[in-house]
């Protein structure tokens, strides 16, 4: 890994429009690098994020190749920055491969340059509240801890400059960031699974190939390294035989060495820490990351009052299962960042009975049988945006008779309007749960929650 950039020639390959490559290409140019950008979008396509490179001092030296890749582009580098989208079966990095290029992305070289302890938090659900969660915990002790990785609020390599060699930074590390971290045999010093469940089917060949990709997180730890696992889920439970650290558990069914509930007490090894009757979150998943989160602040030694303070006082992050006000009498949540069935489900058992249901998106190739049955015992009626989870959705809500739905919904504003419009006195809530991907409608789940935000903010009560 390089440690000095400047003068080096740095290719990152895939720009996007999700901010990651933006964040790389701002820390580059900020330490001197030789870059070349090349996507195969079109210019027009990546406007907005090639705007904001060009206010970016030394970005007129930044060579471009775009609306296609290369070959020539790979044949003098240091350095390869591949970026999400970019499949690892690529001519273009076999190629750099063959030519002894190092391929890296953002996650390699936070890891490789930061020199302190990591905390590193992956799973299927959880990964953003449990993440967001241990960094207010654990600013209650370290004022410069920093929250980073696949979260939209702080890049790695934006929160590397910030960091003390003993801030315990906080990563949420994606599949794609733990594949290319496995090849350079790196995990973190605390590794934290939240759950392993069906996802990413349409990027991997199988459930197995995604499970590998979340047990990377644990695989290269040392014995003098922690490793904590949700004993709940049936994949992760099994875990410990993949890691050489010391193994902590979280529950919520059962004592374990850990973190676990009993009698609405939260305990970590014997010693109670807070009790639950205060906690803000909704559902039992959420109850289930607060339980990760105090593992792994107990590990670090923070004291149980500043655990129960941070807790009673975190509200959720934005777009999970949040609750952005009143119509009528209805509380709306906006759960965008759902974008699986498991989601989609875990966000119906949170909220009260009879609600109305938004949902819809693309498929990632996933079951969604699990999910009606919850349609069917929460929801009065279901809202089903035009997209092939739908497609999915209807046979299943088929087999189980449920019948009050609108399907093939071609907008999210007409959506709302119908939510709004057969509102009646029963129900009391209405959940914006998407339980698929954004692609096609939206720009990301991102855009995708605003979206929504917009359209109630427009019309709710006082929250």
């Amino acid at each position: 890994m390089i440690n000095n950039f400047k003068g080096k020639k740095v290719l990152v390959m895939g720009l996007g429009l999700q901010g990651g490559a933006l964040s790389v290409v701002k820390w580059l140019l900020k330490n001197k690098a030789i870059i070349t950008i090349t996507d195969i979008k079109t210019r027009q396509q990546l406007k907005p994020t090639l705007d904001k490179i060009k206010k970016l001092p030394g970005a007129k030296n930044i060579k471009y190749t775009l609306n296609k890749h290369d070959l020539a582009d790979f044949d003098d580098q240091d350095l390869v920055v591949q970026n999400p989208g970019v499949p690892k079966e690529s001519k273009y990095l076999a190629k750099a491969r063959r030519l002894g290029i190092p391929i890296v992305n953002e996650a390699v070289m936070f890891f490789g340059l930061y020199k302190g302890k990591i905390i590193g938090v992956t799973g299927t659900r959880g990964k953003s509240t449990t993440t967001t969660l241990l960094h207010k915990i654990l600013k209650t002790r370290i004022k410069h801890n920093q929250l980073a990785g696949n979260i939209a609020i702080n890049p790695m390599l934006s929160a590397l400059d910030k960091l003390k060699i003993n801030s315990w930074p906080v990563v949420e590390l994606s599949s794609w960031h733990l594949e290319n971290l496995a090849e350079y045999k790196k995990s973190p010093h605390i590794a934290v699974i939240t759950n392993v469940m069906m996802d990413h089917l349409n990027r991997y060949k199988d459930f197995n190939e995604y499970k590998q990709a979340k047990i990377f997180n644990i695989q290269n730890q040392k014995s003098s390294d922690y490793a904590v696992l949700n004993a709940d889920n049936k994949y992760t439970k099994n875990f410990a035989k993949y890691t050489k650290a010391q193994v902590y558990y979280f529950s919520l069914t059962k004592k374990v060495k850990g973190c676990y509930l009993k009698n609405n007490f939260i305990y970590f090894n014997n010693n109670k820490i807070l009790n639950t009757d205060k906690i803000k979150l909704l559902g039992q998943h959420n109850l289930s990351n607060i339980l990760a989160a105090v593992t792994v602040a107990k590990i670090i030694g923070v004291s149980n009052t500043n655990i129960a303070k941070a807790i009673n006082n975190f509200k959720g992050v934005d777009y999970r299962l949040q609750y952005i006000g009143k119509y009528k009498h209805a509380k709306i949540y906006n759960d965008s960042t759902s974008t699986t069935p498991d989601a989609g489900k875990a966000a119906l058992l949170a909220v009260s009975a009879k609600t109305i249901l938004i949902t819809g998106g693309v498929d990632k190739g996933l079951d969604y049988s699990q999910m009606a049955k919850a349609i069917k015992q929460k929801a009065s009626l279901v809202i089903i945006l035009s997209g092939s989870v739908g497609k999915k959705l209807l046979p299943e809500l088929k087999k189980l008779k449920y019948t009050n739905i609108i399907s093939n919904i071609n907008s999210l504003s007409k959506a709302w309007q119908l939510a709004k419009k057969n509102l009646s006195d029963k129900e009391k809530s209405i959940l914006f749960s998407p339980a698929g991907a954004s692609f096609n409608m939206f720009t990301n789940e991102f855009d995708r929650a605003r979206q929504f935000d917009k359209l109630v903010n427009g019309t709710q009560k006082k929250k």
